[in-house]
């Protein structure tokens, strides 16, 4: 199908989603941002639109440095003019983060170097500031015999390893620096730019080993670098969490075990897991360490959303490979309260494979959550179908699937990537959410034969009411 065509097909859905759907009459439509050609992959609610960090889909490549990662940010208010911010020929615009003043901060990088950002509300550049490191290059390194760069700020094989959260005005930042450590830091903005207020280590640098695909086009949901990746999040209380996937490939329960554990002489110990998540919680203040909690979900596992939660607590969602008899992919979610003890883990499947790329906090104990459902992938390998439904639930307190709530799909991979709450607005029992992601967007194979062409995806931001 040829992009006007299929651009045209996406219309004709959402227009027939907007008239139909059997809603009284007095109940306001869904407001829906299309954005052809890339996807969004973050959605940020402000008190009068949304901010959306757009991707462009981009071909496989397994050479060295990082490829280029091809980001924007819209900023879009109602009845207003948007406003786009794209970086510098030779960077990369990698995250986002907006604060209560209606100004944002963004994080640029090359393959080796970061700078951050403070945007106005109209997306005009405030101050630009070098994130640079003295202490990285000496940060603590456990060699198992891969590949680094220890004057780097980034992975040699990702640039998109460093997430922002909004601490107030101030900002909250953690990455992972080419020595492979994962690093946090906060930062003040002043009128001359960003200065750091605390730094802390959160893992010790190791050998981190790249994946490839054998064959492909397109590396879909990112599940080749997830490992080199970081989360980051921020309470409402101004605490700050680190989340960072565990697997084979970057040693993460070893590496932290050897830097933060002491061993005594007694029984032994049980061996460490493999496959999972740490997440590392931080005092926001002052930046100490105030303890890590090992996820261990005993199969490949990737991590996907960190959110803070109202009672304290955190979440955090991805997907991990089954372990019964027919196999696939699951949506995974686990919850921590406030003190980092683990309160559960849960299993999502739906249809097929499953994925959760975000999850956030309902009233009542409840929590919606966003993914991707019905897709398959090669059980001996990392090649992800062409199809895919987007999946969007709500999950009861115990996180099951209370409810899936329905959204327009068009041929191809329809993941929702993200949620942000927008307030009251709908009926008296309901709330406005905003989802994002993409329509019609390609697997691994999908664009193989033709990859200028094929390589495409639509994205949207859709206002959703949540019961």
């Amino acid at each position: 199908m040829t992009s006007t065509r299929r651009l045209a097909a996406w219309l004709a859905l959402l227009l027939l989603a907007a008239c139909g759907g059997g809603g009284g009459a007095d109940e306001p439509r869904p407001a829906e941002h299309a954005v052809p050609g890339r996807f969004v992959l973050r959605v940020i609610a402000t008190p009068t639109g949304h901010a959306a960090l757009e991707e462009k889909p981009a071909p496989y490549r397994d050479g060295l440095p990082s490829a280029p990662v091809d980001r924007r940010l819209r900023i879009a208010a109602q009845g207003a003019a948007e406003h786009l911010y794209a970086p510098p020929e030779g960077w990369s615009l990698i995250d986002i983060a907006a604060h209560p003043s209606g100004e944002f901060s963004a994080v640029l990088a090359t393959h080796r170097e970061l700078r951050l950002l403070r945007l106005t509300a109209q997306a005009r550049v405030l101050t630009s500031t070098a994130l640079a490191d003295g202490a990285a290059p000496h940060d603590p390194y456990f060699d198992h015999g891969g590949i680094r760069d220890d004057s780097a700020m980034q992975p040699l094989f990702t640039r998109d390893a460093v997430r922002l959260a909004a601490l107030g005005e101030d900002l909250a930042v953690a990455l992972r620096t080419g020595r492979h450590a994962v690093v946090a830091y906060r930062y003040a903005h002043a009128a001359q730019g960003y200065e750091r207020r605390w730094r802390r280590l959160v893992e010790p640098g190791t050998t981190v080993m790249a994946r490839y695909l054998a064959s492909g086009s397109h590396d879909t949901y990112g599940q080749l670098a997830n490992h080199f990746q970081v989360l980051v999040a921020a309470s409402a209380r101004g605490d700050v969490a680190v989340a960072v996937p565990a697997s084979p490939h970057n040693g993460a329960f070893a590496a932290h075990a050897a830097h933060y554990f002491i061993y005594l002489p007694g029984p032994p110990r049980p061996p460490l897991p493999e496959h999972g998540a740490i997440v590392t919680r931080l005092d926001g203040a002052e930046g100490s360490h105030q303890g890590a909690t090992f996820i261990d979900t005993g199969t490949t596992t990737q991590v996907y959303a960190l959110r803070a939660l109202t009672d304290g607590g955190w979440a955090i969602a991805g997907r991990q490979r089954a372990t019964g008899p027919e196999g696939g992919w699951n949506g995974f979610a686990a919850w921590l309260d406030g003190a980092g003890r683990l309160q559960r883990h849960a299993e999502l499947h739906v249809e097929h494979d499953d994925a959760l790329f975000d999850i956030a906090p309902l009233p009542g104990g409840r929590y919606l959550a966003a993914g991707a459902t019905g897709y398959r992938q090669n059980p001996a390998g990392a090649s992800i179908s062409g199809d895919g439904a987007p999946l969007l639930a709500v999950l009861d307190a115990d996180g099951r699937i209370a409810q899936r709530l329905p959204l327009p799909a068009a041929p191809g991979q329809n993941p929702v990537r993200s949620l942000d709450g927008h307030g009251p607005r709908w009926l008296a029992a309901g709330m406005r959410w905003l989802a994002a992601g993409m329509r019609g967007g390609p697997g691994t194979h999908t664009a193989d034969a033709d990859p200028a062409r094929l390589l495409r995806a639509d994205g949207f931001v859709r206002e959703v009411a949540v019961p």
